[in-house]
């Protein structure tokens, strides 16, 4: 049986529906956390977010301990789907989940009506992803800059998801003349939940609408399976612009943002199963463009003002990260200097009216 052709997970104002994909790549609005579990050996639980191996496996906080992003993923206002907070005022989400008003903590922020920008392809098509800012005005959290990735996960890399997305409800089962198959169906509402995964494949671009998009992609383990991680997840409806973190060296990077699952099989489309997949927009695509558009002057890797420095600290005129201008201020006069300049302009009057003066003649 061929592939299905990924199918979006709605966002927002639209009910999930299939995409125009092209066969083996997938395009997905608004996704959640739904992790793999026991659950086919003990029936169908009450909605508890994640469903994970086992209950002793289920992380003990919603919020992962040591971890210090978690306040940046955040989300669309009216319990929309997810929306990533790059620090200094600015947003990255998916373009089908749209720019607007989001909640952080129990702050609403508008944003800047006159300021928006989808990342491009080397191609110059546009892809699943929007850059967008809050009003210069705009009473701001103090959370640091997120840092990006520079390089791609690789395959069999272990990655780390946050969403606002759907839940896991009851077991469901599916079957057609080859096979049975259960899954998970989504519940009603969605909450921030977390979860991990593995990145199975790389260097690929999803196709969606009039939208191409390079991603990677995780797939969702049964227990057990060689590639399970402990807290192992696939993304569903609400998910759509939630966060993938990778550590390196100690660091917690941003890797990838959430846009799209897919399924081998014609399974319903409110639902996950084990084989699943989320496709993940590569942040090092378009690292550099992002940081274009989203970064302060002093944080931009690029030297704004052609001294052959760059960015905080090493340029002299960024005070911090989140400084607008590279340029050094330019010191106010002192006493004395403001005193030199006064006699001068005196001095440059004065022979300019002895010069009009002796033209006319009054002087001999």
């Amino acid at each position: 049986m061929p592939p299905v052709p990924p199918r979006p997970i709605a966002a927002l104002r639209r009910a999930t529906s299939p995409g125009a994909a092209r066969a083996g790549r997938a395009a997905l609005p608004g996704v959640a956390l739904v992790a793999a579990c026991a659950i086919l050996l003990v029936g169908a639980p009450d909605a508890r977010g994640l469903v994970f191996a086992s209950p002793e496996s289920e992380p003990a906080s919603e919020r992962p301990p040591d971890f210090p992003y978690w306040d940046h993923v955040i989300q669309r206002r009216y319990e929309g789907p997810t929306v990533i907070y790059l620090g200094a005022g600015a947003f990255l989400t998916a373009s089908h989940v749209g720019w607007g008003e989001v909640m952080m903590g129990d702050t609403i922020l508008p944003p800047d009506f006159g300021w928006r920008h989808t990342l491009m392809n080397a191609d110059g098509s546009g892809a699943d992803a929007i850059v967008f800012r809050a009003p210069p005005d705009a009473a701001l959290p103090s959370l640091p800059l997120l840092p990006l990735a520079k390089e791609s996960p690789r395959p069999g890399d272990e990655v780390f998801l946050i969403g606002f997305g759907r839940e896991r409800a009851k077991v469901i089962e599916w079957s057609d003349a080859e096979r049975v198959d259960f899954g998970f169906e989504w519940s009603a509402k969605g909450r921030k939940r977390w979860g991990t995964n593995r990145v199975s494949e790389v260097d690929r671009q999803v196709a969606q609408a009039r939208r191409l998009t390079d991603i990677f992609s995780v797939v969702f383990d049964a227990p057990r399976s060689r590639d399970e991680t402990r807290y192992e997840a696939q993304a569903a409806h609400g998910d759509s612009g939630g966060a993938v973190f990778v550590r390196r060296d100690g660091e917690w990077l941003l890797a990838g943002m959430m846009i799209s699952v897919s399924s081998e099989r014609a399974h319903p489309s409110n639902a996950s199963f084990y084989g699943d997949s989320t496709f993940i927009l590569d942040i090092a695509s378009y690292r550099d463009e992002i940081l274009r558009w989203a970064r302060p002057a002093c944080a931009n890797g690029a030297d704004d003002d052609g001294d052959e420095k760059i960015d905080f600290p090493a340029d002299p005129g960024c005070a911090s990260q989140t400084d607008l201008d590279e340029r050094e201020p330019v010191a106010p006069p002192t006493k004395s200097a403001l005193a030199v300049v006064l006699i001068l302009a005196g001095l440059v009057v004065l022979v300019g009216s002895w010069t009009h003066a002796y033209r006319r003649g009054d002087l001999r």
